[in-house]
């Protein structure tokens, strides 16, 4: 059965939500409610902690979620997590092998995934088209007589790319240097009405498959006693948001690069930024 999903914020008509909260003495902002609709239009609700949603991941939730009907219980949400224990006990078998790693802003949009000296994702839609346009925020410099022009701040903002399906014309957060890694969540304060007024201009390249370098060379474990994450798991960052630690670790990059693969099938380089 093909399942439609909606994660937001809980309000106050989630009364039965609210009222399990309440019972936990949890705080309502640290969770989300998730809505189910099934193929006949039917919808339902769930609840999960913002800290299990980071931990699982939205794709894995997607995946393994069913909804069944009980002539006891009326409708039921139900999630499997036998896989993720799977994969959990096959990971301590071998701890060698590289653990799948990467930012909660590209959950949906990552085709591919290697290990290599860096992390490194190929990007798509969300209906898996890798033929993406490059639309950005920001200046255009050549950096060491190279040929190609890199996206980088402008005087008055950090840069903000973002990848366009021109099919579909769905379009999704590649990098914002204001909001994401290390620096951007713990350290550099950017003025949020000038993010805001950020507006996106065409990078002019035809539509090409982009692949995203990440760097993830800090120990957020070591260091954990250095972030003060709270009893519910839950760090604050410098604009005053709350993030759960798990999300911490995966969106705490110290490094991005962005290249896209011209008609030669070359890679050209067009963002390079140190995070950390």
């Amino acid at each position: 059965m093909s399942l439609q999903f909606i994660f937001r914020k809980i309000s106050s008509a989630d009364t039965d939500i609210l009222h399990m909260i309440e019972l936990r003495k949890a705080n309502v902002e640290d969770y989300l409610c998730c809505e189910v609709t099934n193929e006949d239009g039917i919808t339902n609700t769930t609840w999960y902690s913002k800290e299990d949603v980071a931990l699982w991941g939205e794709d894995y939730i997607r995946a393994n979620t069913t909804m069944e009907y009980s002539d006891f219980t009326g409708w039921i949400i139900s999630l499997d997590l036998e896989p993720w224990n799977d994969m959990q006990e096959a990971s301590k078998k071998k701890k060698q092998a590289p653990c799948f790693q990467a930012p909660s802003w590209l959950e949906g949009h990552i085709k591919e995934w290697k290990q290599k000296r860096l992390t490194t994702v190929t990007l798509c839609s969300t209906s898996g088209n890798e033929w993406l346009e490059v639309w950005y925020y920001g200046d255009l410099l050549t950096i060491n007589g190279e040929p190609q022009l890199y996206i980088v701040p402008s005087y008055f903002a950090p840069e903000l790319v973002a990848a366009r399906d021109p099919e579909s014309g769905e379009e999704f957060v590649v990098f914002d240097g204001g909001r994401h890694g290390y620096d951007n969540m713990f350290c550099n304060e950017h003025d949020l009405d000038e993010l805001e007024r950020r507006t996106l201009k065409r990078y002019e390249i035809p539509a090409s498959k982009l692949i995203l370098e990440l760097g993830y060379s800090i120990d957020y474990e070591d260091e954990k006693e250095d972030f003060q994450v709270n009893e519910d798991g839950m760090v604050a960052l410098i604009n005053g948001e709350r993030m759960p630690w798990e999300q911490v670790k995966r969106d705490g990059i110290d490094y991005i690069a962005l290249y896209y693969v011209n008609e030669e099938g070359k890679q050209v380089q067009i963002l390079d930024n140190e995070l950390a």
